[in-house]
């Protein structure tokens, strides 16, 4: 895709928006609505038939900026409203004029950061030789199956990690494809990415009490010839549009996201307390945690996957892509049946991956999440020990979950304290002399920190 068509995509949600809004501003009720949704349906018309000439309205649009666009586009328009009417008016509501500001803020650069930063790629083979070792390795393991290594980057998989279609990569600790942020949510950037949901979801409740404020302050038409005879509404909410149209209409717009926001931010902090990923949830009820020894045993997820297979299990695809596959045969065939039309690919499907609805409903989700509160998973270490060791990227269990293949047999906890105490020690009769009688009380003579040197202990 050239890069004016992505500028083009990404600025076009901005552009109809506004067209939307001063369309409910200016026309009645009964054509303002309809009218506004012919040009939401046009923008999405032109996005996905005309730049980038799909067949259907849902093909590869998740691999382009629109989502994105259309965050950055609503973001601008409250802030548009916010600069011109709510500043100006609910100027006694400081604290929450200043919240609101920091939400924005917030939200703003941690959606910038999480599109811009690399989720976590995984390493790939240096030489042939590497990577004709690491494929014998696994071999004489019995390991070597779709789980462990990833025929697309041709590279070992390490544990927690999917390669992503839309990418085209493996990505580290991989929690799904985001396309609201235009990029995968992995180890490196999942904090940015749920600080910005979670600065979303303040702000827009922050947006809604000032506009509620400023409604309660403004003088409302109360001569029926300034309301329109066509609005279906309340007579008080009938005068608030009067008054408003374009700021109702923004803070609608806005107070919609809440539906999606809050679901994907509650569910997020249920996963980072529970040590879980979205991809893992929905894989729960099939494979057990990924790489774990509870569930589904260790030898039935990792060594044994090619004895067990059924006929809904690609060969060498990651488990959450073919929890969507239910015709057996196309299974079987190693192809996936797309019904062709002019609305192919727009039903409850495709909106429920749009609005992360179908982490609860996909494949066998549901039992996952039964599954959850008793399956053991090798990684939790307790909700505040689980939440340090995501705001730290693994440091708090003391591993890399670009290099993480195994689990260390006596857990992660005791093998980190066993690293460090051999760190101390090595520090100890290398002799260290002047460099620690410098530094001797600050805890600065150490040989490595917790993740330096990490090396899995294989469970072959």
């Amino acid at each position: 895709m050239q890069r004016n068509t992505k500028l083009a995509i990404f600025i076009m949600p901005t552009i109809f928006f506004y067209l939307m809004f001063m369309t409910l501003t200016l026309l009645p009720w009964y054509t303002g609505i309809l009218l506004a949704a012919a040009e939401f349906f046009g923008m999405h018309h032109i996005v996905t038939r005309v730049l980038l000439n799909n067949s259907t309205y849902t093909d590869s649009v998740s691999s382009t900026p629109y989502f994105a666009g259309i965050i950055s586009g609503s973001i601008l328009w409250v802030l548009y409203c916010w600069f011109t009417r709510l500043v100006q008016q609910t100027q006694y509501h400081s604290l929450a004029h200043l919240m609101f500001a920091l939400s924005v803020g917030l939200c703003a650069y941690n959606f910038f950061r999480a599109i811009t930063l690399d989720p976590g790629t995984c390493p790939k083979p240096a030489s042939d030789e590497e990577l004709k070792s690491v494929i014998e390795d696994l071999a004489s393991e019995g390991r070597l199956n779709g789980q462990t290594f990833c025929i697309q980057c041709m590279a070992r998989k390490p544990l927690r990690s999917k390669h992503c279609r839309v990418c085209d990569k493996c990505v580290a600790r991989s929690d799904h494809h985001c396309p609201w942020i235009w990029n995968c949510v992995g180890s490196n950037n999942h904090r940015q990415f749920l600080l910005f949901v979670g600065t979303l979801v303040i702000g827009i409740g922050f947006f809604d009490y000032l506009t509620y404020a400023y409604f309660s302050s403004a003088p409302l038409p109360a001569d029926p010839s300034e309301i329109s005879p066509s609005c279906p509404l309340p007579g008080d909410l009938c005068a608030i549009t009067a008054h408003d149209t374009f700021l109702v209409s923004v803070a609608v717009w806005a107070t919609l996201q809440l539906t999606w926001t809050s679901i994907l931010l509650a569910s997020q902090l249920w996963q980072v307390a529970r040590q879980m990923t979205t991809l893992e949830v929905s894989n729960l009820g099939r494979y057990g945690f990924m790489g774990g020894r509870g569930g589904a045993s260790l030898s039935g997820q990792m060594g044994h996957r090619h004895q067990h297979q059924s006929n809904t299990v690609l060969p060498g695809v990651d488990t959450e892509d073919t929890s969507l596959v239910t015709d057996a045969g196309a299974a079987a065939g190693g192809a996936v049946h797309r019904h062709s039309g002019v609305c192919a690919g727009c039903g409850s499907g495709f909106l429920m991956n749009l609005l992360g609805f179908d982490r609860f409903t996909k494949g066998k989700a549901v039992d996952g999440l039964t599954r959850a509160g008793k399956a053991s998973n090798p990684f939790d270490q307790g909700v505040v020990a689980n939440c340090r060791d995501f705001w730290t990227a693994g440091r708090e269990l003391g591993v890399e979950y670009e290099k993480l293949y195994d689990v260390p047999v006596e857990g992660f906890r005791e093998a980190k304290r066993r690293r460090e105490q051999d760190d101390e020690e090595d520090g100890v009769r290398k002799g260290t002399g002047a460099r620690k009688g410098l530094f001797m009380g600050f805890g600065l003579g150490r040989a490595g920190s917790s993740r330096g040197g990490y090396e899995p202990v294989s469970q072959a």
